[in-house]
This record gives structure tokens, C-alpha cells and sequence, in this order.
């Protein structure tokens, strides 16, 4: 595979891909197939991991957020109520989508699909973890906290099935839940370690925006055109360019330092009612929140953030901040499918961390012929065609 200017290549047996897209599941995609021996070519506009080092990083396993129901409808009023959910814009064939698969329910075999991919993914974070600290991932635990008694009740009744949890009492608060098995990584360095994992695989990068990717494989650059015999598009929402109804949901990132009398809690806290996380590194504290349905860039209050924050961090000096797209299907589930020689990997939603790896070790598979086509995860692939990016 080369940049040519017209000339066919012949590739026999999967030796060469090309990754479409360097946020979190186009990382793990180029890594899982050089762990193959394939040659990678990873194509990213910005700088690897940018469009995701906002995310507060938290590994959630066991879970995952189905959205085309009426309970998550009655939570996205009930935020949108508080201001903390916006809509602003949103793809119309996700919303046609979203209307038309309206109040279905998962099968027990893609309930129990989902399980695995959340196990596989916390799995694959523990394992590189354990082979080194430089990926910057531990296992603390999350404390979830609720203002509104409702709210908190409600999320009493939905985890008497499940394991691993305790309730807590916090001061200001209705309630908080204890989860054990939750865990944290620091986006930003686990994205420049995947940088340097990819190096070291001889994964070629080109910094350059994807202009155009075809059924075939053929992916358009400024300068040429790549030809590979597999093409793993894993470019967030993007993907809605080639048929996949995919809409944007922003997020925004805000890393703190704070000098001194630091204050540090046991373990990550989200606060519910206001889609808040708050995370404590070595280096920084993160705090993300945002669930604005739009395609520009999300715009929270800053200021009243931070103040509200400081109940949890004391004074912090803004470091920076950082935003991105979480790519949200229909459903609010992954989508990894498969059509010629392009494989498409998007979704997961407020999720994209917990389930990249499982993402996309599901697209390498495809990508190398192994298995075909999930019928849930691909169901939103089944009208892709090829498409500009741009």
C-alpha cells in the first residue's frame, strides 16, 4: 500500500489496513491489527487521542446505556429541566432512527453480548496497567452522588440485581452509591502511551484529514489516495457521512491544579443530577460534564462549574480545557459492521472509553475475516455506502 496518484495495488491476504480516525477506538483498532503483524497506516487530522482526552476516563464495567426508551427519555427531560442537557441540533436520520426503534428491547443474547465486550474492555485495560504503569490505569472505584432523593431511590430499585455496590451517605446529598469495580485512566497520558506503543508497532501515521473513503477500501488524502484491502473507519461522527445515522453529543474536559493543601478524595466522584465527573490523578484533577446534542462546539458555564467544584477540590488553578464529540447511535450502543472491504466502528456514546478495546477488537476481527456481521451491533451499518468526510 502507497500513496499513488491512480495506480492499483494487489494485496494478498490482509497484510496491509488503513485506521481512519486517532481518537480512543481507532487507537486500539491500528494496535490490535500490528498485534497481528498487519501493517498499519493510521490516519488522524490532529494529534493522536485529541478528539478524546476530555473524557474524565472512567471505566465502568457491566454497563451500558440504552436511550431509545422511555425511562432514559424521562432522565434526558428531566437534565434538559436542570439545564444540563441541551439540544441544539441533531443528524435527522438518527432522529427518524431513533423514533422508528423507539421503546425496543434488548434480547437476552445482546444483553449478554454487551456484558462481554464490557468485560473484555476492562479486561484489556487491567492487562496493560499491569505490563505498565505508563498506561496510567488503576481500579479506585466510583462514588456516585445524587442531590434529589427521587433520583436517588430510583437508582436504589435499578441495582438490586447488581453486585458490587454499597450505599453511602454524603453531607449536602441524598445519597451516594459505592461502585468497586470501576475503574480510571488518565486519558491523556494513555493516549501518549498508545502513541508510543504505535511507534514502536511501526504503525505509519499521516497527519492529514481523510477526504473521502470508498466501499473498496480506497481512502482519499490531500496528496493521493491509499489502497488497502481493509479500511476501518473508526471516525467518531464522521461515520454518519457513509450512511450510519450517528449524531453528536459534546463533552468538555477541565484540568485543575491544585498547589499546596491538596485536597484529594479516595476515588473518582460523578454527581448525577448535573452529569459531573470528577477524577484525581497524580499530575491534575479532571473534571468533565456535558451532554449537549449538537454538532459545534459545547459552550458549559465555566465559571459556575468550578465554583460549584470547589466543594470537592478546594482552590484549583484552570490548567486547561479540552472538548469533543461523543458518538451517539440511535440506540445509544456501539456500532461495528462491515460492507466490501470497509468496516465501520463508531458509538458507545457517554461510554467510548469503557468500550473501546471490545469495539475495536470487533472491527480488527471483521477487518481480518474472522466471524460476520453482529445483528446488533451492525444494524445501524446496513445501508453503508461510500462517502466524503468532510
Amino acid at each position: 500500500m502507497f500513496l499513488s496518484s491512480g495506480f492499483p495495488v494487489v494485496v494478498a491476504g490482509l497484510s496491509q489496513a488503513v485506521v481512519v480516525g486517532g481518537g480512543i477506538t481507532g487507537l486500539f483498532c491500528a494496535y490490535y491489527l500490528a498485534r497481528e503483524g498487519v501493517s498499519v497506516t493510521l490516519i488522524e487530522e490532529g494529534e493522536l487521542g485529541e478528539g478524546s482526552v476530555h473524557a474524565a476516563g472512567l471505566i465502568e464495567p457491566t454497563t451500558f446505556y440504552q436511550i431509545n426508551n422511555s425511562k432514559y427519555l424521562r432522565d434526558a427531560l428531566s437534565f434538559a429541566r436542570r439545564g444540563v442537557l441541551r439540544f441544539k441540533s441533531v443528524n435527522p436520520r438518527w432522529l427518524l432512527s431513533y423514533i422508528r426503534h423507539f421503546g425496543e428491547t434488548l434480547s437476552p443474547e445482546d444483553t449478554e453480548l454487551l456484558g462481554n465486550m464490557s468485560e473484555y474492555s476492562i479486561a484489556e485495560y487491567r492487562r496493560l496497567g499491569e505490563e505498565d504503569s505508563a498506561w496510567c490505569y488503576t481500579q479506585p472505584g466510583l462514588l456516585e452522588l445524587y442531590e434529589e432523593k427521587r433520583s436517588f431511590e430510583a437508582e436504589l430499585d435499578s441495582l438490586r440485581a447488581r453486585k458490587g455496590w454499597r450505599r453511602v451517605e454524603r453531607d449536602g446529598y441524598a445519597g451516594g452509591v459505592i461502585f468497586e469495580d470501576v475503574g480510571v485512566v488518565n486519558t491523556e497520558r494513555f493516549a501518549q502511551r498508545m502513541a508510543k506503543e504505535l511507534v514502536d508497532s511501526r504503525v505509519r501515521v499521516i497527519h492529514a484529514k481523510a477526504e473521502r473513503v470508498n466501499l473498496d477500501g480506497e481512502v482519499e488524502v490531500a496528496g493521493g489516495t491509499l489502497r488497502p484491502e481493509r479500511t476501518i473507519v473508526a471516525a467518531g461522527i464522521a461515520c454518519r457521512r457513509l450512511g450510519v445515522p450517528i449524531t453528536a453529543v459534546g463533552g468538555v474536559g477541565f484540568r485543575l491544579s491544585v498547589e499546596g493543601g491538596r485536597r484529594r478524595e479516595e476515588r473518582p466522584i460523578i454527581v448525577y443530577e448535573r452529569s459531573l465527573a470528577l477524577a484525581w490523578f497524580d499530575e491534575w484533577i479532571k473534571i468533565t460534564l456535558g451532554l449537549e446534542f449538537g454538532f459545534s462546539p459545547p459552550k458549559p458555564k465555566t465559571d459556575s462549574v468550578l465554583r460549584y467544584t470547589q466543594r470537592f477540590v478546594g482552590q484549583a488553578r484552570l490548567i486547561d480545557s479540552k472538548w469533543g464529540f461523543r458518538p451517539c447511535s440511535p440506540d445509544g450502543l456501539p456500532v461495528v459492521g462491515a460492507k466490501d472491504a470497509l468496516v465501520v466502528a463508531t458509538g458507545g456514546f457517554r461510554l467510548g472509553w469503557s468500550f473501546a478495546p471490545a469495539i475495536a477488537r470487533r472491527a480488527v476481527d471483521l477487518a481480518l475475516g474472522r466471524g460476520n456481521n453482529h445483528p446488533r451491533l451492525s444494524r445501524y451499518t446496513r445501508k453503508l455506502h461510500s462517502g466524503t468526510l468532510t
